[in-house]
């Protein structure tokens, strides 16, 4: 509705068209929004560097809102004149910055809700460091000290020391080793319990460092930091996951 009463002091064409064309970007804004929440959500942010994001979230705005104009003035044309059409040419560049600002907002809100679910896992953490250990101990876990990877008519050992960090992938986890990567059908849960607790941290809900691989931490934003392991990739982490950290390397 915003849109209609912006565009109706600014093309010639009656108003019910103009409420009907706001309704039809809306709808495709709407289906491109739901697409760029899924993107968001699976795009394991969480292991890229803010210029990566930042690359990131530029190259899927002007594709979003490119494919939201072209179909959006599709429609208009084919549905109705060309002197219609012609009109709405005018206001792109307008249409464009709407799309713009809708695309910034769902960004905010989806980082919003991202902090505040990382916020709610780490209030619903009601295990201390020490019941977790006793917990361990008396269930007799074993540590691992390596990982047998099948790849295809080959099996690699890894190393545990050797490993940079563990990142989940769907109903598997990538292995990040200092001699490559490599796809692991397990859980992070079960690497969580069975890596030594000393030595490696869930970092983030989807990523687990080896301590002793990280090299620099420093500020990312006001809630997380940003941790720069020795290959030089970097990682940021969740407020739970930070915390965890802060106790394992006595900060």
């Amino acid at each position: 509705m915003l849109q209609t009463f912006v565009l109706y002091s600014l093309v010639a064409v009656p108003f019910w068209v103009i409420v009907l064309d706001g309704f039809t970007h809306a709808a495709i804004y709407g289906v491109l929004g739901v697409l760029l929440w899924s993107v968001f959500k699976y795009g394991n942010y969480g292991v890229l560097n803010t210029y990566q994001i930042l690359i990131n979230y530029i190259a899927l705005g002007l594709l979003s809102i490119t494919i939201w104009l072209g179909i959006g003035y599709g429609i208009i044309y084919w549905t109705f004149s060309s002197e219609i059409s012609g009109q709405f040419i005018q206001v792109l560049p307008l249409r464009g910055f709407i799309g713009l600002l809708v695309y910034l907002l769902i960004i905010q809100q989806y980082r919003f809700k991202l902090d505040q679910y990382e916020i709610r896992n780490e209030i619903d953490e009601p295990v201390e460091p020490h019941e977790e250990l006793k917990s361990r101990t008396d269930n007799h876990i074993e540590i691992l000290e390596r990982i047998a990877v099948k790849s295809g008519s080959k099996i690699h050992v890894v190393m545990v020391p050797e490993i940079y960090y563990l990142q989940a992938d769907g109903d598997y986890v990538q292995i990040f080793s200092v001699n490559g990567k490599y796809l692991k059908e397990q859980t992070m849960k079960y690497f969580e319990e069975h890596l030594p607790e000393n030595q490696f941290v869930r970092v983030h809900r989807s990523i687990i460092v080896n301590v002793e691989m990280i090299s620099r931490i420093e500020l990312y934003e006001k809630q997380s930091q940003l941790l720069t392991l020795k290959n030089g990739q970097q990682i940021k982490t969740s407020p739970a996951g930070y915390k965890a950290l802060r106790m394992v390397l006595n900060l």
